[in-house]
């Protein structure tokens, strides 16, 4: 295998040189460890009937048995949900599907600006003058051992629906249920579900037990489905198993969305409905329903799609509002993060009194990635504490690494690749020095990036975007196939976009004329040149805008011929 350096200073490992179609598709599916013929078809054909039972997930009887005690009673319930895309989307599933169900139900979201992640005591307080019998949590809580006390004393149940990892000190005893497939002893197969897929679950177990017939089970969840997929997606779950089913049919099932305000915005913003992938997750739906809380107000985002149609036109035009914001305020966050960098440190800590609470995932993630070490980005709240956002690449373990010195949190939680903490801003050196010498001992080499096949050109049509549509969709756990392409020559470099930080490339390779598109490439502007031969690292989609289909090729990388 070939190692060679980029331009972008990354090295990639070369797979085999391929002509022939069937011989790329018998390397994609090995790559992927898909070696005899049953795991092949369920992996390019997943049923929905493969989907585990939601009665295999501990907890979930007793806490279907008190939601139907609560809709039965009338008993106002309250879902607690989270301001992420996936917090978002559990909270859609559960008010939405408990209202169909007959319950009375409203939400409560906490600030990301001002709260942080999970239940919080001053909102309970709040909750609790309001008559409320039962809190749902989705996304969250499932840490949060005191507030889940605190809402017992004021006279409300508590039922915990999450998918982060438990702490032992910290399980909330006093929950009436507790359904999460991290937690101890819980025998459910598959325990990589996002928030938004345990919601889904939860709403499903309910609907078995208040339909008396399949067809009305059946006509009842597709909607649900498709914010699953949406949660999924956005959220970055392993796209195997239980995760790839879900994702699969909700994103086929969001070209026909149930939901109003989503169908507006995909109109608007992604030219129609007819090509929905994870893309269009990624690049249209999550941006925009994560602008709501980090630059505005997340019930923005929420009333898209629980709120009266009238108004979405002008929640939409907001959130591409929020949106925008949010790329300028990064964009700046990002430029003054890179005045901080200690070239060759195992670990970065990222400080800006002034920075944006919501965008310091941002800043954390793209650090991050171009650096393949673990990052914090930090910034001081509003109310005087220091608040961060931490991400780490394939190979480390965050939340391992904020559990070494806990200690020093007043509040932390997470996962291996995404985490986050709240502590005195006093305690900011110290932090930084335990998670560097904590990543020094763990220090990982920089992986190369794989590159699954260097193809001829011929191979760049549409038999071979059919066939990476049955590997779909991408994400964490089955990534995109990067392709090589050998000797390209350059005959044109566009700069365009309003902000002029994309390139098109344009050139040859064996006499076909191909062109690429490279986005945010501000590390390849001023080493492409007319006239260069090149190897280019590339993926191929399918672009679909106003009815028209055409192949699209996305840079990855560039090096040297």
């Amino acid at each position: 295998m070939k190692k060679q350096q980029s331009f972008l200073k990354k090295t990639w490992t070369a797979g085999p040189e391929i002509a022939e179609l069937d011989k790329l598709q018998e390397v994609l599916l090995h790559n992927r460890a898909l070696t005899d013929t049953e795991k092949i078809q369920s992996f390019l054909h997943p049923s929905l009937a493969g989907l585990h039972s939601p009665w295999e997930m501990k907890g979930m009887k007793k806490g279907v048995e008190r939601i139907l005690s609560a809709i039965t009673n009338q008993e106002r319930i309250v879902v607690f949900g989270d301001f992420d895309v996936d917090g978002v989307t559990s909270t859609v599933i559960l008010v939405s599907g408990l209202k169909e169900l007959g319950a009375k139900v409203s939400y409560r979201i906490p600030s990301r600006a001002t709260d942080s992640h999970g239940m919080k005591k001053h909102i309970l307080d709040e909750i609790a003058e309001q008559d409320v019998k039962l809190i749902i949590t989705c996304d969250c809580g499932m840490n949060d051992r005191e507030e889940v006390m605190h809402a017992s004393a004021l006279g409300m149940d508590v039922v915990i629906t999450d998918h982060h990892e438990p702490k032992p000190n910290e399980f909330p005893k006093k929950a009436v249920a507790v359904i999460n497939p991290r937690q101890k002893d819980c025998t459910y197969p598959d325990k990589d579900l996002a928030g938004a897929g345990v919601a889904f679950k939860l709403i499903s177990a309910l609907a078995e037990q208040s339909f008396d017939d399949i067809e009305s089970i059946m006509s009842f969840l597709p909607k649900y489905l498709e914010l699953a997929a949406i949660g999924s997606i956005a959220d970055c779950v392993s796209l195997q198993r239980e995760n790839r089913t879900i994702a699969k049919f909700g994103l086929e099932k969001l070209k026909t969305t149930h939901w109003d305000g989503l169908r507006m915005l995909l109109e608007e913003n992604n030219g129609g409905l007819e090509h929905i992938d994870e893309q269009t997750i990624g690049f249209v739906v999550a941006p925009r329903i994560n602008a709501s809380s980090r630059i505005g107000d997340v019930y923005w985002a929420v009333q898209l799609f629980l709120g009266n149609e009238d108004k979405h036109l002008e929640r939409i035009q907001t959130l591409d509002t929020f949106n925008q914001q949010r790329k300028e305020l990064t964009q700046k966050s990002l430029e003054e993060s890179q005045e901080q960098v200690k070239p060759d440190a195992p670990f970065q800590l990222f400080f800006h009194e002034k920075w944006e609470p919501g965008i310091l995932g941002l800043v954390a993630s793209r650090q991050s990635e171009d650096l393949q070490v673990p990052v914090a980005a930090c910034t001081i709240r509003e109310d005087g504490a220091l608040t961060a956002s931490c991400r780490a690449p394939e190979g480390y373990s965050m939340i391992d690494g904020l559990s070494s010195c806990e200690e020093l949190f007043a509040q932390y939680g997470g996962h291996r690749g995404a985490a986050g903490f709240v502590t005195d801003k006093e305690k900011r050196e110290a932090i930084h020095s335990a998670l560097e010498k904590h990543f020094a001992s763990c220090k990982q080499e920089k992986k190369d990036t794989p590159v699954e096949a260097f193809i001829s050109p011929e191979l760049i049509d549409a038999d071979l975007t059919e066939f990476l549509h049955y590997l779909s969709p991408f994400g964490a756990g089955n990534q995109e196939p990067i392709f090589g392409l050998h000797n390209f020559k350059i005959t044109d470099v566009q700069t365009i976009g309003k902000e002029r930080n994309h390139l098109k490339l344009i050139g040859t390779c064996e006499g076909a004329e191909l062109d690429f598109m490279a986005f945010f490439a501000d590390g390849l502007r001023d080493q492409l040149h007319i006239g260069d031969a090149v190897e280019v690292l590339f993926t191929i989609s399918e672009n679909v805008w106003k009815g028209e289909k055409r192949i699209q090729l996305r840079i990855k990388d560039v090096g040297k011929s």
